[in-house]
């Protein structure tokens, strides 16, 4: 394996194969008969923690022994120990310096961009100096670029670009970007090694050198006297044609095979130099998988190479295509596929860029109390204490809207430190009731105390202790970040606790531990903040939270699994399924670049979209390989129409395009198989048969003495058209709740405007001034909305249809009270029936009498006149 070579080692592990198994047993052949510590000296670099752990398990797994020294490629101070490196600086740190500074720029230049957009745009230039100092593009650089017609774009750009180089130059003496530190380390070991190899073996392992830090270590490792390069997903069956066009240019950079290419034709290898170890589940299936997959300009090499692809039937016979008529279905298939392999005892894996979808099947799978260990975990910002904090921050500085309030009252987490947990969910139970029957908008400590008048003592005090929390929920902090983290915990550590201090449950378990040490960074790195806003907190922690994640593994089962793309290209599973084949998931869309065009990004060496998509395609090579694959896609996303992944559309055509080989047969029958899961997933929410016989319609007939005895005259048309209703509510007893979030409906409309005429036609209202009355009517419609209607642009708009009819009410009125004398208002009155125990009963808005004795009754109406 480390024979003396004139020429870089590089093994290759082709697409489909167990990467780690065959590393390990090469490794564990070669030192067989050596002594144990021999292995001990062999260093592993990987480029997951993923694949480091199942190295590990893998060695462990054949008996005790000496093992090698497995690190990551990642890791800076294992890679050169001792070296003189700055200290790096945090993540956070340089977020919220370069906030600072974009904040400034665009204080100073207001028609650059908002000012709320600091963060945002903060954010976009830290993934752009990443992508920098990890290719090794300095600022000065783009200096340099031929702009061309774009200049009024670019000197917008460049002013921002300005930001990221005034940023690096202020940390250079105190410390170093994460990136800029590894990036300098490996040149740093590049170095040395070239000067000082080390005399024990080197090997780079599951690295494609997509990255050109990472590319600079494994040519430095390639060239040791000891060192070694396995690459992953190494495809034999590429033509010797096609291979030399990929290593020629950068146009095939989507090629799944162009990094390797790229890499060969750097160390000076050929591809024939390149030694080959294990062997794929399916040959066969790896060779049509190479030819769909080959450069477009060459695919007329289907129709010339393609016959000798063999008999695709057996090509295919163990890969399996879902066609999902929407998501939902699609992810119930998928969730039935892996309950399958849990059944026949296989190792399965999702592999999937769609974390919608990952989702879905993990709540499907739960069903069957199975909980699939997902690579990605939960983002803490989804964890319970994550979604505790960021409903809190987004409560400070504004009216609390009262579902929001109520839904933060309930969570599992509130009023956690006290013994009183169940009481205080019966308080908020009441208070919403409470709450609902008045039609309150926004809760307020005026509400909160009329609604504790005449309750218990308990009551009271709760109403007190929310009441306080209220009052702070209105204060904003200091705009600084030490004032921003000190009010929020604060506050989320009131509710979380209840009266007295403490912080009850918030920051308990795995989840909680993990979201306070994000807290507490923010407080380690107050002293760089500046002046930040609430706000800018706000969308700074929510930043914050959803770049970590929470995996709870203790419960989790190791045979099922939901992979993202980077865990598949080196791990080992029975049944493979790549869920969402369609475009924008394979590949990934690539995000917008608000600083450079493709153009610009070439000329300065740095990362084009083809480079991804030709990741994201090496990917789908490898898991496409697996012994056995479903391929999945719904033919419709939540709101439009899929597009299938090209990658699959490629491979459906050359199937197509085969008759002679049975391609088009082949491709029914993957359809075949992956229907077989359409239908068992159906079968899932379908109700199998019943020996019950079904309930008849209801048709309620309450006994005569339970039936209700007095109606009102509204109720009789109701009793005619839906007679349950009124069983429900005179004799069940049933009322409807009304909404938690009152709206300005036609039925809230219809009671301000009766009440503010009831009051403007009151028995001793006085007419004989048109202004007089104009301005009384004013101030009762004041009154009303105050009491009604919160809603200012409500308000404003049942205000002008008043308005608009103002002079005509204080005109009309006024020539009725000629010629008539207001007797009475709301007037209730009865009609009984003497033969049955029925009673109607009616309200009459107005009665007015006339010089003749005739009575004329009023009833006010907003919407049309009734038929």
């Amino acid at each position: 394996m480390f024979e003396p070579s004139d020429i870089p080692r590089v093994f290759g592990v082709p697409p489909g194969a167990d990467f780690p198994q065959v590393l390990v047993n090469r490794v564990l052949g070669h030192y067989l008969n050596a002594p144990p510590e021999d292995l001990a000296r062999v260093r592993i670099l990987v480029n997951t923690r993923r694949m480091h752990r199942r190295l590990s398990e893998l060695f462990q797994a054949g008996g005790a022994r000496l093992l090698p020294r497995i690190g990551l490629v990642t890791d800076v101070d294992a890679l050169c120990p001792g070296a003189d490196l700055p200290l790096p600086v945090s993540p956070l740190r340089r977020r919220l310096e370069l906030a600072q500074l974009t904040a400034r720029l665009i204080d100073k230049e207001p028609e650059l961009a908002a000012r709320s957009a600091a963060v945002d745009l903060a954010d976009s230039l830290a993934t752009l100096l990443d992508e920098m100092q990890g290719e090794g593009v300095s600022p000065e650089q783009f200096a340099q670029i031929d702009v061309g017609d774009e200049s009024q774009h670019w000197e917008r750009s460049r002013k921002f670009l300005k930001v990221a180089s005034d940023y690096t130059d202020q940390i250079s003496s105190e410390g170093m970007d994460s990136e800029a530190r590894r990036r300098r380390a490996i040149e740093l070991v590049g170095a040395l090694w070239a000067t000082s190899p080390p005399s024990t073996p080197v090997i780079v392992a599951g690295s494609t050198g997509s990255r050109a830090a990472t590319s600079l270590l494994m040519h430095a490792a390639a060239r040791l006297p000891k060192g070694a390069l396995v690459l992953p997903g190494f495809d034999k069956d590429l033509p010797d044609a096609v291979w030399d066009t990929l290593s020629s240019s950068r146009d095939m950079e989507d090629h799944p095979q162009y990094r390797f290419a790229a890499l060969l034709t750097a160390l000076g290898i050929t591809r024939d130099q390149v030694t080959l170890w294990g062997e794929p589940p399916d040959p066969k299936r790896n060779a049509l998988i190479s030819m769909s997959l080959r450069p477009a300009h060459v695919s007329d090499q289907w129709l010339s190479e393609g016959p000798r692809l063999g008999d695709l039937i057996a090509a295919t016979s163990r890969v399996s295509l879902i066609e999902a008529p929407q998501p939902k279905t699609e992810a119930l298939a998928i969730a039935v596929a892996l309950r399958e392999s849990v059944d026949q005892g296989k190792r399965a894996a999702l592999v999937t860029t769609d974390r919608t979808l990952a989702r879905r099947v993990s709540a499907t799978l739960s069903r069957w109390d199975i909980l699939p260990d997902d690579s990605a975990g939960t983002p803490l910002s989804l964890t319970a204490p994550g979604r505790f904090l960021r409903h809190v921050a987004n409560m400070i500085g504004r009216p609390v809207p009262t579902d929001e309030l109520f839904a933060l009252l309930k969570h599992p987490l509130t009023r956690t430190g006290v013994d009183d947990r169940p009481r205080h969910l019966e308080i908020v139970r009441a208070c919403e009731l409470f709450v609902r029957k008045n039609g309150i908008v926004t809760v307020t400590p005026a509400v909160l105390s009329r609604f504790a008048k005449d309750r218990s003592e308990d009551v009271q005090a709760w109403a007190a202790w929310l009441s306080d929390l209220l009052a702070r929920l209105d204060e904003l902090p200091a705009p600084t970040l030490n004032d921003a983290v000190a009010h929020h915990r604060s506050l989320a550590e009131a509710f979380a606790n209840g009266p007295g201090g403490g912080t009850g449950a918030l920051w308990d378990k795995d989840a909680g531990s993990a979201v306070e040490r994000e807290i507490a960074r923010f407080q380690d790195e107050q002293d760089f903040g500046g002046r930040v806003t609430f706000t800018d907190y706000v969308r700074l922690l929510e930043k914050a939270l959803a770049a970590e994640s929470d995996r709870d593994s203790e419960r989790t089962r190791p045979d099922v699994m939901i992979w993202g793309t980077l865990e598949a290209r080196v791990q080992g599973a029975t049944r493979v399924i790549l869920g969402g084949m369609v475009e924008g998931q394979w590949p990934e869309q690539p995000g917008s670049d608000p600083w450079l065009n493709r153009r610009m990004r070439r000329e300065l060496g740095l990362l084009l979209p083809e480079r991804e998509i030709g990741l994201s395609a090496h990917d789908y090579q490898q898991a496409a390989a697996a012994e056995e694959v479903i391929l999945s896609l719904s033919k419709r996303t939540e709101d439009s129409d899929a597009v299938p992944s090209r990658w699959l559309n490629r491979l459906t055509n050359l199937l197509q395009g085969l008759p002679d080989l049975s391609g088009p047969t082949a491709l029914d029958a993957m359809t075949g198989r992956g229907q077989r899961y359409l239908d068992l997933a159906a079968l899932l929410d379908t109700p199998g048969e019943s020996t019950v016989l079904a309930a008849s319609r209801p048709a309620p007939a309450p006994p005569a003495s339970k039936r209700p005895k007095s109606l009102s005259v509204t109720e009789i048309q109701t009793l005619i058209r839906d007679p349950y209703a009124i069983y429900a509510k005179h004799v069940l007893g049933i009322r409807a709740l009304e909404p938690l979030i009152p709206s300005p409906d036609a039925r809230l409309k219809g009671i301000v405007f009766h009440e503010i005429l009831e009051d403007f036609f009151a028995l001793d209202a006085d007419f004989s001034s048109s202004e007089k009355a104009r301005e009384r009517l004013s101030g009762i419609i004041m009154a009303k909305f105050n009491a009604y209607v919160p809603w200012s642009a409500t308000r404003v708009e049942w205000r002008a249809a008043l308005d608009g009819v103002t002079d005509w009410l204080i005109e009309t009125e006024r020539r009725r009270r000629e010629g008539s004398i207001s007797i009475a208002r709301e007037v209730k009155g009865e009609l009984r029936f003497p033969t049955i125990p029925m009673t109607i009963k009616g309200t009459a808005d107005r009665i007015d009498a006339l010089e003749d004795g005739t009575l004329v009754i009023y009833d006010y109406k907003t919407g049309t006149l009734p038929k």
